[in-house]
C-alpha cells in the first residue's frame, strides 16, 4: 500500500503525530499486516504494547514511538503505585489503654487523690511505681483501701506534674516541656517511677540554657541527678566569661560561683583581671538584685555603689564589712598574682578597696620572692606536670577569634565553639605539656582544619611558668584563717 497521511486517528489524550509531507519511509505510517478478525473487529497491536487496544473505528494507525512510550511510562507509573507503601497510623495498643484506661477510667479499681484532684486508676499499673508497689505489698493500711489520700510534701509538685506521673503508667512515650520537667521531675522522683526520672534528666540535659541552667543545677542537687549538675556545671565553665549576662549573675549563688571561680576549667577571656571585674558585678547584682539596667551599663553603676560605700568604711576594705564577709569565700579563688603582675589592673584592684590590703600585701611578697628566685637561684620554672598545682595556680587567659588566621598558644590550650543558646558545638584540647622557649620563640601547639571550625572561637589557656612556692607545714593558706 502507498504512503498515508502522517495525521493519525486517535483517541482522546492521545497525543497527535505530525509530519512533513514528502518525506518518505519516516514520515509515512503503513497499516499492519493483520488478520481479518483483528481488523473486523476494530483492535489495533501496538509494537512493544503490553495489551490490546480498541479502536474507535475499523483501524488505529499507532506511531511506533509516541504510542510504546507513552504504555511503557503508564506501566512502570502503575508498578510504582504497587510497591509504594501507603502511611496510615492505625490506633495502638498503647494509645487504646492510654485513652481508655487512664483518662476515661474505665475498670478502675482504685482512686487516688491529691492536690484537690482524683484520678481513677488501676493497682495493676500502678505497681510500676516502687512508690506504690511497696504501699501496695507491704502490711500497709492502704494495701487493702479503694481510695488513697496522698500528701505532697514537695512544693515543686502540682497537678500537672502528676497527671503526667501518673499517665506515663499507661503509654510508651511522655512529652516533657522544659518549663514542666523540674515540676515532673519531683513528682516521678515521689513516686519512684525511674523511667521518667531518666527522662527528665535527659531533657534537661538536651534544653541547658542562660534561663535554665541554674534552676536544672538547684533541681539536680536536689533530686540526685548528678550527670545532670555536671552538664549544667560545664555549661557555666564555659559560658559565665564568654556570654556574660545580668539575670544569669543575679541568679548564680555564692557556692555556685565559688566553684567557677576556683576551676582552671573557667572559659576565661582576656585575663585574670576580668575574672574580678566579672566578680564584682556579680556581687553587686547580689546585693541589689533590683537593678535593672543593661549589661553596658552594669560595670559604671556598681563602680558607683562601691565608691559610695567606701566612704563609709575607711581603713578597711568592703570584703571586712558585714555586708562582703559572705562573699570572701568566692573571692579568695582569685589568682592575684596574676592580676598585680599588670600596673593597671594593680592600681583599679587598690581603688576599689573590694579585696582586703593583707592579701595584695602577701601576693606582692610572693611575686617579688619569685621574681629573685628567677634571677638570682636556679629557679628554672616547672620540671614536671603536677597536674593539682597548675589547675589551683597556673594563669587564665582567653581570647575570641571571629575569624580564619594563624594563632600560637602554651602549654595547655582549649578551644570551643558555641551555639546560640552556649551550648558546646565543637571543643579541642591539647592537655598539659612541658615546652622549654627561648626569647621570641614560636612553638605550635595545636593545627585546625578550618573547613571544620565554626566561628567566632574561644580559646583559653593555662600557663604555669613559675613554681610555686613551696610551703612547710608550719605555712597554711590564707583562706584557711578566714573562713
Amino acid at each position: 500500500m502507498g504512503s498515508l497521511s502522517s495525521r493519525v486517528l486517535r483517541q482522546p489524550g492521545r497525543a497527535r503525530a505530525q509530519q512533513e509531507p514528502g518525506s518518505g519511509a519516516e514520515g509515512s505510517v503503513r497499516r499492519p499486516e493483520t488478520g481479518g478478525d483483528a481488523a473486523g473487529h476494530g483492535f489495533c497491536y501496538c509494537p512493544g504494547s503490553r495489551k490490546r487496544k480498541r479502536s474507535s473505528g475499523a483501524l488505529c494507525y499507532c506511531h511506533p514511538d509516541s504510542e510504546t512510550d507513552e504504555d511503557e511510562e503508564e506501566g512502570d507509573q502503575q508498578q510504582r503505585l504497587l510497591n509504594t507503601p501507603r502511611r496510615k497510623k492505625l490506633k495502638s495498643t498503647s494509645k487504646y489503654i492510654y485513652q481508655t484506661l487512664f483518662l476515661n477510667g474505665e475498670n478502675s479499681d482504685i482512686k487516688i487523690c491529691a492536690l484537690g484532684e482524683e484520678w481513677s486508676l488501676h493497682k495493676i499499673y500502678l505497681c510500676q511505681s516502687g512508690y506504690f508497689s511497696s504501699m501496695f505489698s507491704g502490711s500497709w493500711k492502704e494495701s487493702s483501701m479503694n481510695i488513697i489520700e496522698l500528701e505532697i510534701p514537695d512544693q515543686n509538685i502540682d497537678v500537672e506534674a502528676l497527671q503526667v506521673a501518673f499517665g506515663s503508667l499507661y503509654r510508651d512515650d511522655v512529652l516533657i516541656k522544659p518549663s514542666r520537667v523540674v515540676a515532673i521531675l519531683a513528682a516521678a522522683c515521689m513516686l519512684q517511677l525511674d523511667g521518667l526520672i531518666q527522662q527528665c534528666g535527659e531533657t534537661m540535659k538536651e534544653t541547658i540554657n542562660v534561663k535554665t541552667v541554674c534552676g536544672y543545677y538547684t533541681s539536680a542537687g536536689t533530686y540526685g541527678l548528678d550527670s545532670v549538675k555536671k552538664k549544667c556545671l560545664e555549661w557555666l565553665l564555659n559560658n559565665l566569661m564568654t556570654h556574660q549576662n545580668v539575670e544569669l549573675f543575679k541568679e548564680l549563688s555564692i557556692n555556685v560561683m565559688k566553684q567557677l571561680i576556683g576551676s582552671s576549667n573557667l572559659f576565661v577571656m582576656q585575663v585574670e583581671m576580668d575574672v574580678y571585674t566579672a566578680l564584682k558585678k556579680w556581687m553587686f547584682l547580689q546585693l541589689v538584685p533590683s537593678w535593672n539596667g543593661s549589661l553596658k551599663q552594669l560595670l559604671t553603676e556598681t563602680d558607683i555603689w562601691f565608691s559610695k560605700r567606701r566612704k563609709d568604711f575607711e581603713g578597711i576594705s568592703f570584703l571586712e564589712t558585714e555586708q562582703g564577709k559572705p562573699f570572701v569565700s568566692v573571692f579568695r579563688h582569685l589568682r592575684l598574682q596574676y592580676i598585680i603582675s599588670d600596673l593597671a589592673s594593680a592600681r583599679i584592684i587598690e581603688q576599689d578597696s573590694l579585696v582586703p590590703s593583707g592579701w595584695l600585701s602577701s601576693v606582692y611578697k610572693q611575686q617579688w620572692l619569685a621574681m629573685l628566685r628567677a634571677e638570682q637561684d636556679s629557679e628554672v620554672g616547672p620540671q614536671e606536670i603536677n597536674k593539682e598545682e597548675l589547675e589551683a595556680n597556673s594563669m587564665r587567659c582567653g581570647r575570641k577569634l571571629t575569624k580564619d588566621g594563624e594563632f600560637f598558644f602554651n602549654p595547655r590550650l582549649r578551644l570551643a565553639s558555641f551555639d546560640s543558646s552556649g551550648k558546646l558545638i565543637c571543643s579541642r584540647t591539647t592537655g598539659y605539656q612541658i615546652l622549654t622557649l627561648e626569647k621570641d620563640q614560636e612553638q605550635v601547639v595545636m593545627n585546625l582544619d578550618s573547613r571544620l571550625l565554626i566561628f567566632p572561637l574561644y580559646i583559653c589557656c593555662n600557663f604555669l611558668y613559675i613554681s610555686p612556692e613551696k610551703r612547710t607545714e608550719n605555712n597554711h593558706h590564707p583562706e584557711s584563717s578566714e573562713n
